[in-house]
């Protein structure tokens, strides 16, 4: 019977598992980045909100208010935040936000709509509820209205507002009630002015005396439009509360230059705390005043890496596999192409294996995570490829290699429950795991001792131990939302699967601060369990059980449900990884009497030996 690690072992184990220990309510279901379902809404909630008026029912003849549909959702820092994280997703307009999921109050039943362009603007991520908690970055140079910047060379970013907004510098514009608009800003943040675009409904019909700015009649009469929603049934009545969807202004309205589509046009702009409002003369009845595309603008802004998911379909990632087809002796990673050819990816004297992707939807930001003898044949360390890399090889012109298990040597030693950088070869660091969202690693250290779990930033800073005690600890494996870890450990006397909820006291880009609550023992009996992998769904775990007296490919769900063991045969089938699309599991066994990697369908059906040679082919990564 599978039952709670903690109710079974108490506090004492518990406390040799992981650092930290409390205990917290229950995980969202929703959506997640790489599920399949990312179109989907996160939390009802948020389908009731966009529904109001962008449903189809709606909408004829008018502008999107969010987008045509959501397009990214995970769980993103927020001190406040259950285990630090609340659920947050992408429209192209803007993000919603459930900072406290139990809060289903006023209109919009909890739901929060970000202050991205406050973010935007002055570079400050906030962190909490504390306006005064942020993680300070770079302003964004993402341009406010048009193209990408790529194709809009001249239009203002974000950043060149920086000099005319209200922040957190009490900057204030005059009362200019009755006058027009015809002020420019351009990319550098200079301000002009084009009495020929000083427009009638440019008149400035309202002044926001809390931030102190103007806003002309064109977007105070778009603010304050009544029109058809949607609740459940068409109604009609005021088509947005504009302070939920707008928050205050923080700049007056400027004339910009943006190239939309082909042409470079005038487009008069004004940002807000959520949003950006424009307007383009030109632009037919109904579309002349739009929100600007602020969440795909910020997301580019905060998540580079990742690309741009409401344009590109899903990243399909290669099948790699370690081999010593080639050396004899030591592993290299192998790129499967297809009817049984496969191409080398490293050409080193020691071993190399991969073990996660970073995805992203750009595939010029695609990269994996490798265990490596390649600097020092008595340490396992880690290492980060490149597109350049994965896509060709480590010999290649541009080869992009990264060493993360590296220092120069003058950190002090590790000590203490957060040991801090790793001294260069002086221990071992190996299966490291990327979040789904490319922004934190989980790997295994021994620097200490005994193999632990450690989470650290992407760029490897301030690494954070997660577990402790007497245990083995390895093979981290994500929830497809960010919000929990699964992996094997020993603290039982053999391996066992276990899962944890992921709690953060901090994240931000220098640093990490997290530790792991609600353990769960998912396998509780007397044999090894071992190398697990989540499915792109984060419904089912793939495993090794060696509960026959070899190994097993089994099935397992993440609540700890037995669903049954996928292939078994008289041989070893070990190190599953799923398919992109959780269909297929590749796998590895040596039933022909070496190691070949196979798939094989999640349902049992349509196995198929995808290597055949007299070497070792192991350690298949695919999805994750």
């Amino acid at each position: 019977m599978l039952r709670s690690f903690l109710a079974r072992k108490g506090a004492a184990v518990a406390a040799a598992l992981l650092l930290g220990v409390t205990a917290l309510g229950g995980m969202p279901v929703g959506a997640a980045p790489f599920d399949g379902n990312r179109t989907n809404f996160a939390d009802e909630r948020f389908a009731t909100v966009w529904s109001r008026t962008d449903h189809d029912a709606v909408r004829t003849g008018r502008t999107w208010y969010w987008g045509p549909n959501a397009w990214f959702d995970y769980a993103e820092f927020y001190r406040q935040g259950e285990n630090g994280l609340r659920t947050v997703q992408y429209f192209d307009k803007a993000r919603m936000e459930l900072n406290n999921p139990a809060d289903r109050s006023g209109t919009n039943r909890g739901v929060t709509n970000g202050l991205l362009v406050k973010e935007l603007v002055s570079g400050r991520v906030q962190l909490g509820n504390d306006p005064y908690d942020t993680d300070q970055r770079p302003a964004a140079d993402v341009p406010v209205a048009g193209n990408p910047r790529g194709d809009n060379p001249n239009g203002p970013g974000y950043s060149s507002f920086a000099g005319v907004a209200t922040l957190d510098n009490g900057y204030r514009d005059p009362q200019r009630l009755g006058q027009r608009v015809g002020a420019t800003i351009d990319q550098g943040g200079n301000l002009g002015a084009r009495t020929e675009l000083a427009l009638p409904e440019t008149e400035i019909v309202q002044y926001n005396s809390v931030t102190g700015h103007n806003i002309p009649r064109v977007f105070w009469d778009f603010l304050g439009q009544q029109g058809p929603i949607f609740d459940g049934r068409v109604t009609r009545g005021p088509v947005v509360d504009w302070l939920f969807a707008m928050g205050l202004p923080i700049t007056d309205a400027y004339w910009t230059r943006a190239r939309i589509g082909g042409n470079e046009q005038d487009v008069l702009v004004q940002l807000f705390e959520r949003r950006v409002l424009t307007y383009v003369p030109s632009n037919p009845a109904g579309f002349k005043v739009e929100m600007g595309n602020v969440g795909q603008h910020y997301f580019q802004w905060r998540y580079a890496h990742l690309g741009t998911p409401w344009a590109a379909p899903d990243p399909q990632m290669p099948l790699l596999f370690a081999s010593n087809v080639d050396t004899g002796s030591h592993w290299e990673i192998y790129r499967y192409g297809g009817g049984g050819g496969s191409s080398r990816i490293t050409f080193n004297n020691q071993e190399s294996v991969a073990f996660s992707w970073r995805r992203s939807w750009e595939p010029s930001q695609q990269a994996l995570l490798i265990d490596s003898r390649r600097s020092n044949a008595q340490f396992r360390q880690i290492y980060e490829f490149g597109p350049g890399t994965v896509y060709g090889s480590d010999k290649a012109a541009n080869a992009q290699i990264r060493r993360l298990s590296y220092t120069d040597g003058t950190q002090a030693p590790p000590n203490g429950p957060n040991p801090g950088y790793l001294p260069n070869n002086t221990a071992s660091e190996y299966n490291a795991s990327y979040s789904p969202d490319g922004t934190k690693i989980i790997f295994v250290s021994d620097r200490t001792g005994k193999p632990e779990l450690y989470i650290a930033t992407s760029s490897f800073n301030g690494p954070t131990q997660l577990t402790g005690g007497n245990c083995v600890n390895e093979s981290p494996t994500w929830s497809p939302e960010g919000r929990r870890i699964y992996w094997a450990s020993t603290c039982d006397g053999d391996y066992d699967l276990y899962r944890a909820d992921v709690a953060y006291d901090f994240d931000a880009q220098y640093g990490v601060n997290a530790r792991l609550v609600n353990v769960t023992n998912l396998t509780n009996n007397t044999t090894d369990d071992r190398f697990p992998r989540v499915s792109p769904d984060g419904h089912t775990l793939a495993y090794t059980s060696y509960g026959a007296g070899n190994a097993d490919v089994a099935l397992i769900s993440t609540e700890g449900t037995l669903l049954r063991t996928l292939y078994t045969s008289a041989n070893n089938d070990e190190s599953p990884t799923w398919s992109v699309d959780g269909k297929s599991i590749a796998f590895a066994s040596d039933r022909d009497g070496d190691y070949e990697i196979y798939t094989i369908g999640v349902n049992g059906s349509n196995l198929e030996q995808i290597t055949n040679n007299v070497a070792q082919d192991r350690w298949p990564v695919w999805a994750q």
